[in-house]
Order: C-alpha cells, then sequence, then structure tokens
C-alpha cells in the first residue's frame, strides 16, 4: 500500500514548481489521463487521519488532489471528501526598477480547498419547538431540523429548544473499503472507479426515551436491545474527463523592489495550452434497517462543508498593487445558493449564510471566489424510500466566513464554513445519490519566483489545510456536545 501524505506532495510539488527558469511542458501525442492522474490509496495523519482512495493530479502540469479519507480500525474517522488544486490568477513577467528582465514569465498561483464531512445521522420529528417565552409552537410540519439558537455563526450554534430528537448515530467510525473497480473507459479522456465505504450491524450512540438518562444531554447508549442498523454505506463514483484546448490568460508586467512589487501594468493577453480535468465525486447514501420511533419521523445526515481560498503574501501584494490596494476580503471564498422563504416564486440568492434553519430552493450550491467557479455541490431532491421516490430537503443549519493570516505572513486563508444536513422521509430502505464537481484547469505557464525568495509563502499551501480542517473538526464537536434533547 502506497503511503503519500497531501502536505508532502504539495511540499514537493511546489519547490519543483518554484525553480528558476521558463517553464517547460512534454505533452503526449495522444492526450491520456493516465500521464495527468493516478488513483491511489493510502494512510495518512492529515484530515483527521485513516485511510484514503485518492485521484492524485499532481503529474505532468496538473497540481490537484481529489479524495476521500475515512476511518481504519486504528484510527476513526467521519468520511470526508476533500478537494484541492492549484490555479493561476494569469501569468506576469517580472522586471527591477531599471527594468531588467528578472523572471521572463511565471503563474500568478492561488490553492483552492474544498471539504465535507458526513458527520452523523439524527433521527428527529417534525413536530416543531416551543418558544420559551411565548409558549407558540415553531417549525411543525415543515421537513426541516428546527431549532432555536443563539444566532447563525458556528460560534452560536448553541441548540436550545429544538423538535425532539430519538436516536443519533455517530459517524466518526471505522469503515470497510470493497475493492476499487474502474467501471468506466471513454478512449483515453474518460475513467470512472467506483468504491463502497460501509459500516454494518451499528449500535445507536445515543437515544433519547423513558429509560434512564446516563448523558447530561438526557440520553443513553444504545443497546442490542434497541437494535442496530443493519447497513450504512456511501458508495463513491470518482469520474474524471480530460479536455485540453487554448486559452488566454491577463498578463501583467510586475516591477519589483525590495522582495516587494511596487508596480504592475495589465499587457495584451497570452495564449497558453490549458488542459482540464472536471472530476465528479458522485456519492450514494445507503441506510438500511433504521429502527426508527415512528413511521412520520425524518431522518437528517449531519454534514460539515467547508470551501476556501489560499493566497500567498506575495499574491496578496501584487493584488494590492495591480487593482488599487484590494483587500484580503476581496478574494473572499463564496457558497453561491437559493434559499425558499415561503412568498410564491420568493427566491433569493445570497453569498451569506441564512440565521436560522434553512430550506435551499434549488439543488446546488456554487462555490466560487471573486474570479470564478471553482466547483459545485448538488443532489437531487428525489430520494428512494423502501422502493418509492419520494421527496427530500437539504438544508443549512449555521455557517460563519473563514478569515485567517499566517503567523509568518506566509499567506491569507478566505472562505466559508457551514453545517446542514440532507433529510429524508423515514424507511427500512433509503437511497440517494447527491454529488460534488470541480473543474481544475492546468495551464504550462509554472510558477518561477525564485530569485524574489518568496518560496516560502507557498508553505502556507498546507497551513490553509489545516485551518480549514480544524475549522470543521471544532464545528462536529459542537454538533456533538450540544447534542439534541427530546422534550
Amino acid at each position: 500500500m502506497k503511503i503519500i501524505m497531501f502536505g508532502a506532495v504539495f511540499a514537493a510539488l511546489m519547490l519543483g514548481l518554484c525553480a528558476f527558469g521558463p517553464a517547460t511542458t512534454v505533452r503526449a501525442e495522444v492526450l491520456s489521463i493516465e500521464d495527468h492522474l493516478a488513483i491511489e490509496v493510502g494512510s495518512t495523519t492529515e484530515w483527521e487521519g485513516g485511510d484514503y482512495v485518492a485521484l492524485n493530479m499532481t503529474k505532468g502540469d496538473s497540481t490537484a488532489w481529489f479524495g476521500v479519507v475515512y476511518g481504519n480500525e486504528t484510527h476513526s474517522n467521519s468520511v470526508t471528501i476533500v478537494s484541492a488544486h492549484l490555479r493561476f490568477l494569469g501569468g506576469a513577467e517580472i522586471r527591477n526598477e531599471d527594468g531588467a528582465m528578472m523572471v521572463p514569465a511565471t503563474g500568478i498561483p492561488v490553492l483552492t480547498i474544498y471539504i465535507q464531512k458526513l458527520a452523523m445521522l439524527i433521527e428527529f420529528s417534525d413536530d416543531g419547538y416551543l418558544e420559551p417565552f411565548s409558549g407558540e409552537r415553531y417549525g411543525a410540519g415543515n421537513g426541516l431540523f428546527d431549532f432555536q439558537g443563539a444566532g447563525g455563526t458556528i460560534d452560536d450554534f448553541a441548540l436550545g429548544s429544538l423538535e425532539p430528537v430519538y436516536k443519533i448515530v455517530d459517524l466518526n467510525r471505522s469503515w470497510e473499503r470493497s475493492e476499487i473497480e474502474e467501471t468506466r473507459t471513454l478512449g483515453t479522456t474518460e475513467k470512472e472507479w467506483t468504491f463502497t465505504l460501509s459500516a454494518k450491524n451499528v449500535l445507536y450512540d445515543k437515544i433519547w426515551d423513558n429509560e434512564p438518562a446516563e448523558n447530561e444531554d438526557g440520553s443513553r447508549a444504545g443497546t442490542e436491545a434497541d437494535g442496530k442498523v443493519h447497513d450504512i454505506a456511501f458508495q463513491f463514483h470518482l469520474g474524471t474527463v480530460l479536455d485540453e484546448f487554448n486559452v488566454s490568460v491577463p498578463w501583467y508586467r510586475v516591477t519589483y523592489a525590495d522582495g516587494a512589487p511596487i508596480a504592475s501594468t495589465e499587457m495584451e493577453s497570452r495564449t497558453y495550452t490549458g488542459t482540464s480535468l472536471t472530476t465528479e465525486f458522485k456519492f450514494d447514501h445507503w441506510i438500511k434497517d433504521w429502527d426508527y420511533e415512528s413511521q412520520d419521523n425524518l431522518l437528517m445526515l449531519e454534514t460539515a462543508t467547508a470551501f476556501g481560498t489560499f493566497i500567498p503574501t506575495f499574491v496578496q501584494d501584487w493584488m494590492d498593487v495591480q487593482f488599487l490596494n484590494a483587500t484580503a476580503e476581496d478574494a473572499i471564498g463564496i457558497a453561491e445558493l437559493e434559499t425558499f422563504t415561503g412568498s410564491e416564486g420568493d427566491v433569493t440568492a445570497t453569498d451569506t449564510i441564512p440565521e436560522e434553519s434553512t430550506r435551499l430552493s434549488k439543488d446546488v450550491i456554487i462555490f466560487r471566489d471573486n474570479w470564478q467557479k471553482v466547483g459545485e455541490m448538488n443532489w437531487v431532491s428525489n430520494v428512494t424510500v423502501d422502493g418509492e421516490e419520494k421527496e427530500m430537503y437539504f438544508q443549512i443549519h449555521a455557517g460563519q466566513n473563514i478569515d485567517w493570516e499566517g503567523e509568518n505572513h506566509d499567506g491569507y486563508v478566505h472562505g466559508i464554513l457551514f453545517l446542514g444536513g440532507y433529510i429524508y422521509p423515514m424507511g427500512h430502505d433509503i437511497f440517494h445519490d447527491p454529488s460534488y464537481i470541480s473543474n481544475a484547469l492546468f495551464l504550462d505557464i509554472g510558477v518561477n519566483l525564485g530569485p524574489l525568495e518568496v518560496i516560502g509563502g507557498l508553505i502556507g499551501l498546507y497551513v490553509m489545510v489545516g485551518i480549514v480542517v480544524g475549522v470543521i473538526a471544532i464545528s462536529v464537536i459542537t454538533i456533538r456536545k450540544t447534542s439534541p434533547k427530546k422534550w
């Protein structure tokens, strides 16, 4: 089994990209996926640890890693989907104050990260919750998991009054992986691999009923007598399509002095060969034989999702000069979503997280920054329950922006994090198939900044990884600590 750490991959990658000199790319005569990626399995201490299956695209001019990390027998973890790729905002030639050429051609790089953690399964009743002071019931029959918290941010995600909850299964555990099968090949430019992560005969971690409570939140641990979930499985279809085309790249002449840009002028765009790898994580949800309290109850798959961009300091410095003191927030990561507010045809596009439990009216969340779309999370609104097609919802609970500057001024992390859940009608056999799609465009520009002594800024690439994973981990812990109470 090949063991490759994500941080080590990017560290080696960046050292290679930052070598001084013009970028060169050797291309095969036939466009082939094998020239750009390899299917890879291994173990890691990153992403909260465990085993992984990944499409490693750090080959040739490719700079991306798409993977699924999951818990094993020695290190429990939730199933975690990871997408990370380097991309260019444009290209530049670097000159000194006298106009002498320092670097004839270099890309202007940023790193984009997407993470989704499948945290837990929660059975609840859509009866609404009681307002503490008015005594009125709120949210009954709306198909959402309704609660009253202190606010819409992760820090405020404290569950006070809420709809009744009956059982929880924590998905931070060991998972069994099937064999990886190559299930589709179309010429040399399209492939798909399939594998399944499953946990069988799973006890309920927490139950709220009339039995004596064992925990401060009023719950008790499930026993054999309470039954087991026969099978919880996530079947992954990792598909990728390769394409090649010419792309017009914005180009800049940048003047450097004392290790920092002092001027930047946009020049005529240049045409470069681009290689596009569109990758789709389709992950089918299978939940079999949940012992539900009532057939009218709902089952929610709680998730934590983060999207963000790491901007090296030297790139931010260039942005400040080129775009007249653009602030770090000008490059923030954005999740575009549409929410339903109750009025006929009333749909709101927003780049902020709602401050209450909110159902999305469109089955997609678009992830972008101020430059371009970089990915999308989508699902179908129908779910198969005991062989019948029924309707499901995805809702947002809480979220917040991620804004962080490296301690050594290596760079800036900007993004967005939200907690949400797929909500399904109750049944013995539940099947649903959401997906995440990412498009990584690779250009044969290279990053050639060695003589400017700014290579150290790229160390922050895996600082970005640590920050985003850490925020998600804290959020999931918050969910566990504020586990719902049945009224």
